[in-house]
């Protein structure tokens, strides 16, 4: 009977262990369906003159494939360009066009030399901010298309 006791035990965990696959497989099938990645903060480090140079790359891009896109996702947004800085970094604030004061949803800032681009905020955790990032990194490289 003592090997009786093991044999149930044994199954037990074998049942524990095959749900708790399942439930690791489902997670793993759910998350590949998402059809664009989640966001996050961006360091990227660029070839550009300057800081300033970099963002109105970014500010002239910006408003013609986000703000004048007519995508969904951007609607509800504006761009601010803070680029004549004396004091601070240049940046582009991305505001909902219903608040013109308060907090920013995303900035996008550059620094140093060789220039680095941040991006960082609430927005930058969104699918919004995935698509932010992947055009700044893309047209950091040279490319210009939306």
């Amino acid at each position: 009977m003592g090997g009786a006791g093991h044999t149930g035990s044994n199954l037990q965990y074998l049942l524990r262990c095959g749900a708790g696959a399942a439930l690791i497989s489902g997670l793993l099938l759910l998350s590949a369906c998402q059809t664009e990645p989640m966001g996050g903060t961006l360091n990227l480090q660029v070839e550009a003159p300057s800081p300033v140079a970099a963002l109105q790359k970014i500010n002239s891009n910006g408003a013609k494939c986000w703000m004048r896109s007519g995508d969904r996702r951007f609607r509800d947004l504006h761009m601010i360009p803070e680029l004549d800085t004396r004091v601070g970094r240049p940046r582009l604030l991305i505001m909902r066009s219903k608040k013109q004061q308060g907090l920013p949803l995303l900035v996008i800032e550059a620094s140093g030399s060789p220039t680095t681009i941040s991006t960082y905020g609430p927005l930058a955790s969104t699918r919004t901010g995935a698509q932010i990032n992947a055009d700044i990194m893309r047209w950091s490289g040279g490319e210009a298309s939306c």
